[in-house]
Formats: structure tokens, C-alpha cells, sequence
């Protein structure tokens, strides 16, 4: 359940937004998303994470756009951007305060820059394959 929007969430959107903070390598990867389902797992939990970090991605970066957007703050696509660990790592460690806009607008750009790449991946092309192919076995908590 999604207590903030209210409504029974996908389990790979909640997995999606911590592994944005927690996850920084395949093997890290492969040991959260176990651990979450409590068994070793497929290709399809894999795909399936993988899309679903993408579709947040596209999200985180719409919305602090609109953020700023609203606020009346001018697009700046040219602002200095770090890599994604890095920014993610900063607001970890708490030296990165969203309330700036200039801030935001640098976030946002940061998660088009990674789903921009990840776009790219051979990763991407083979989940949708996979997820598009995927048969659902019957009562399965996938």
C-alpha cells in the first residue's frame, strides 16, 4: 500500500526508489532484490527492476522540472551536473538540500542523464523483451 497516494502500489516502485539510494552495483542489486523476495531470482525480477528504475527516472525528472517550473525559476539545461552515484551519495550524506530550486533543476537533469543512458543499455532492450514475453504463473506474489 502506497500510504501517500493512497492506492495498492506496484512492489517495484517502492524497490526502485530505495535502490536509487542503496544499490550501487550488480551485486548489490542481486542481493536487495533477494532479500526482498526472499529467494534467489529470475530474469524477470530483474527486468522488471530494471524497467521500473526507469520509469522513475522519467518522473523524478518531470517533477522537479514542473517544481521549478512553477515556481517561476528559468529552465537552465547548461547547469553543472554530477553523475547520479554522486549526487545520490550527497543527499545520503545530507549535503545536498532539495528546497533550492537551482538544486532541483540539477537533480532533475541528473535522472534524465541516467535515463537517457540506460535507454541506450542492452539491458533496456532485452527487459522490455523479456517483460513483454513474461507468462505469469497463477497465484505468484511477483
Amino acid at each position: 500500500m502506497d500510504w501517500e497516494a493512497a492506492f495498492l502500489n506496484d512492489r517495484y516502485a517502492d524497490l526502485a526508489v530505495v535502490a536509487n539510494f542503496v544499490v550501487t552495483n550488480e551485486s548489490e542489486e542481486k542481493d536487495y532484490l533477494k532479500r526482498y523476495f526472499g529467494k534467489e531470482v529470475n530474469e524477470y525480477h530483474y527486468a522488471r527492476f530494471f524497467l521500473m528504475r526507469q520509469v522513475f527516472h522519467m518522473s523524478y525528472f518531470i517533477f522537479f522540472m514542473l517544481l521549478c517550473s512553477a515556481a517561476g525559476v528559468p529552465i537552465d539545461l547548461n547547469l553543472t551536473k554530477p553523475d547520479f552515484r554522486t549526487f545520490h551519495d550527497r543527499i545520503w550524506a545530507g549535503e545536498v538540500n532539495l528546497a533550492n530550486h537551482d538544486v532541483r533543476q540539477q537533480y532533475a537533469l541528473v535522472h534524465l542523464e541516467q535515463l537517457q543512458h540506460n535507454l541506450q543499455l542492452k539491458q533496456f532492450d532485452d527487459s522490455l523483451h523479456i517483460v513483454s514475453n513474461y507468462q505469469e504463473p497463477l497465484n505468484t506474489n511477483l
